[in-house]
């Protein structure tokens, strides 16, 4: 039908695209089973045509290839998203909560010459034991001992065997101290001779030292902080050259990343016992944030572009 060639040949430019309803896709598609003309016409548009400079020869084909960029970086920036949700869960879930000295959270038996083996109550749900020698008395080593549990053990590990782990001095005397990381002073467990006849000494008196939190991710997050107002400054200043600001926004969403990552992993605290784990989070989390933004604004600006192209 010589109509029906018309209004497919308006079609087609759409239909090699793919920028038509699965209707009407299927409609061009039985049509060019039937016509031979209109399927050459068909192939014709179908070759790859070179844009020249100046140009703008294929509008739909730049609108399609925006679209599909848009779609693919939008189900990234989902996926992206996805996962920091699940990393700030296990940092949130994972944190640890200090338990704070009580009598019988370690119990402590001789193992003879070969050492001690500590025992820890069911509230105790991980642990972390560090010996190192005395700094003021070589001939004596220290044990520092840490204990915790985090809200997952809390919610779904119930029941579990209580913990306990051996201790060896390696010949030496040794005070075992109890660290509550709570801004309490330390505990003296116990005096541990392997030479002595009676071996080990209950103490479980406090010593008047303290171990204090880290403050090493305050000073980050000041420096975070100095960064994202640094880029806000420049960005007010360049109104004028928008591939500065385009840099500027992009360098600039990682202080952002790391602002929002620190408050995740150690809230509005400045302080952390457990400045390995906490900066790890923080750092890894940030990196996924980061990108998650990154991607948001490359729609953002893909949209703006998408649209200056409907309007050619």
């Amino acid at each position: 039908m010589k109509n029906e060639c018309s209004i497919i040949r308006d079609l087609l430019p759409l239909y090699a695209e793919n920028m038509v309803s699965d209707d009407t896709a299927a409609f061009v598609a039985e049509h060019l089973k039937s016509c031979e003309a209109c399927r050459k016409e068909y192939e014709q548009i179908k070759k790859p045509k070179p844009i020249q400079k100046g140009n703008d020869a294929a509008p739909l084909q730049k609108l399609s290839h925006k679209l599909k960029l848009k779609r693919i970086q939008t189900i990234a920036l989902t996926a992206v998203f996805v996962i920091a949700l699940l990393v700030s869960a296990f940092a949130v879930l994972g944190a640890p909560i200090y338990q704070p000295y009580s009598e019988g959270i370690v119990t402590i038996e001789e193992l003879g010459d070969k050492g001690l083996t500590l025992t820890f109550d069911k509230n105790v749900t991980d642990f972390h034991y560090d010996i190192h020698d005395d700094p003021d008395d070589s001939s004596i080593c220290i044990c520092d001992i840490e204990a915790w549990t985090t809200l997952w053990d809390k919610w779904f590990s119930q029941g579990k065997e209580n913990l306990s782990a051996t201790v060896v001095s390696e010949g030496k005397p040794m005070y075992l101290f109890y660290i509550p990381n709570d801004t309490s002073e330390n505990v003296c467990l116990a005096k541990y001779d392997p030479s002595a006849e009676n071996q080990i000494e209950i103490d479980g008196e406090t010593k008047g030292i303290t171990t204090l939190p880290r403050l090493v991710l305050g000073y980050y997050l000041i420096l975070a902080t100095g960064v994202l107002g640094i880029m806000v400054i420049v960005w007010l200043l360049t109104r004028k050259k928008q591939t500065v600001r385009l840099w500027v926004e992009r360098i600039g969403l990682y202080p952002v990343a790391y602002i929002v990552s620190h408050c995740i992993v150690s809230g509005i605290n400045w302080t952390t016992y457990s400045i390995s784990r906490d900066f790890s989070l923080i750092i890894f989390l940030s990196i996924l944030l980061y990108s998650g933004l990154l991607l948001a604004h490359n729609i953002w600006y893909l949209k703006k572009e998408i649209k200056t192209v409907n309007r050619l």
